[in-house]
């Protein structure tokens, strides 16, 4: 029996037989499925039936009330749009409001300052001023037929270096009121003790 040889054609009619009995199989599994759902389904609508019934006899009252919910929010929805339409005059007037208090009172505000700086500079102004007509006094002594002063006397209100105004070849002399300041200040402190 297997000393026979297969051809080519009987071998595929072999496998297209096998494939069709598992495709047959598989459809008669399906089908018993499909009818036991079925089965199942018909058994729910039995037991629900009254539910349902009333479900279909209620359904004509339900559209009727979706009707007029769809008519109140169609109302409603007129009002929200006053209301928007309000919101944006309300936001009108708030960015007038605002825009007046910045060309007013910010405005006037800085003027202000403006006006405060004004005077502090003026007022530094005059303080640099009066410093200079404080500044350093020079006092010269001369002797007839002398090209050259005999004493320098410089006074400064502002603290700067002597040394670095007078000329090297000129003497720096101390003041004399503030010699005789400090001699009598000295005897006084003598007469104490």
């Amino acid at each position: 029996m297997f000393d026979e040889m297969i051809s080519w054609g009987e071998l595929i009619t072999l496998v297209l037989f096998v494939l069709s009995s598992a495709l047959m199989i598989y459809l008669i599994m399906a089908l018993a499925n499909l009818l036991r759902i079925l089965k199942n389904v018909n058994q729910i609508i039995e037991k629900n039936k009254d539910n349902i019934n009333k479900s279909v006899e209620k359904l004509p009252q339900i559209t009727e009330d979706a009707a007029k919910i769809t008519g109140m929010v169609k109302n409603n929805l007129d009002g929200l749009e006053k209301i928007v339409g309000e919101v944006g005059k309300i936001s009108e007037t708030v960015k007038k409001g605002a825009e007046t208090i910045q060309n007013d009172i910010i405005i006037k505000a800085k003027s202000i300052l403006e006006i405060i700086d004004a005077i502090k500079k003026l007022y530094e102004k005059r303080k640099k001023k009066s410093s200079k007509k404080s500044g350093t006094v020079y006092k010269y002594k001369y002797k007839p037929g002398m090209e050259k002063p005999e004493e320098v006397e410089v006074e400064t209100s502002t603290k700067v270096e002597e040394d670095s105004i007078v000329p090297d070849d000129y003497v720096i002399v101390e003041s004399e009121v503030n010699d005789d300041e400090s001699e009598s200040d000295e005897s006084r402190q003598e007469e104490k003790d």
